[in-house]
């Protein structure tokens, strides 16, 4: 613990801080407004590959702290996860849409906003309204999932399969797959099991259908006599 030898040094010490924080500040935040400029121009132009030169500035944390408590920078290093995912497995990017950061931020909200009330479930009304909304941005299931590790939901079984009820028909048979092992790995519901099990026999795949069936505790007549069947093509 630092010793002073007035009240003076201590006076002169504390100025000194404040002025250093008033740099840091006035630093970082001329720092946000050059990365706001880079997305609005990447975004414009669709350079999206562009947007990673921003990777620094989160995998340097140390360097950075300011920005790790931001809610504004914290959603551009979502955006740039997502991106990178959606890049490598060829999906058309969720901000394919948005000309700028302002729109970015707008269509990122609403899909929050819309995902929150898929997760509650409040009212018929309220659920085809963000039905209607998720359904016509682009919507990959590594925005979806992104988002929703990055946002604040509890309750994330009655999410993901509203969701999923939601984008099936819009999603690849690979990619509702894909989404429903993720629910399952959260909450082992039976539909959502029962669910994976026929897309897995949709893509003619029996044994990983089979191997989800015999998990269903208790299954009924209808079930029993599918597991039979899939067991006598296996």
């Amino acid at each position: 613990m630092a010793t002073y030898q007035s009240l003076n040094e201590l006076i002169q010490e504390t100025e000194a801080n404040f002025k250093k924080l008033e740099a840091d500040k006035s630093y970082c935040l001329s720092v946000y407004q050059n990365m706001r400029q880079h997305i609005d121009f990447c975004l414009d132009s669709r350079q999206y590959e562009a947007l990673f030169d921003l990777l620094p500035y989160f995998e340097e944390p140390d360097s950075y702290p300011q920005f790790h408590n931001s809610s504004d920078t914290k959603r551009i290093h979502i955006l740039l996860n997502i991106l990178k995912l959606e890049i490598k497995y060829k999906k058309e990017p969720f901000i394919s849409e948005v000309n700028s950061f302002k729109d970015f931020m707008e269509q990122y909200l609403m899909t929050v906003f819309a995902m929150r009330r898929l997760e509650l479930a409040l009212s018929e009304e309220a659920m085809a309204e963000a039905s209607s909304y998720l359904t016509s941005v682009p919507l990959s299931i590594y925005a979806a999932m992104f988002i929703s590790q990055n946002e604040y939901f509890e309750n994330h079984g009655n999410l993901f399969w509203n969701l999923y009820t939601c984008m099936k028909p819009i999603w690849s048979i690979e990619d509702n797959i894909q989404w429903l092992t993720w629910l399952l790995e959260r909450e082992p519901v039976r539909h959502a099991i029962l669910e994976l099990s026929y897309l897995y026999m949709e893509i003619q795949n029996y044994s990983r259908a089979y191997q989800y069936l015999i998990t269903i505790p208790s299954p009924s007549k209808e079930i029993a006599a599918l597991i039979s069947s899939l067991k006598e093509l296996l």
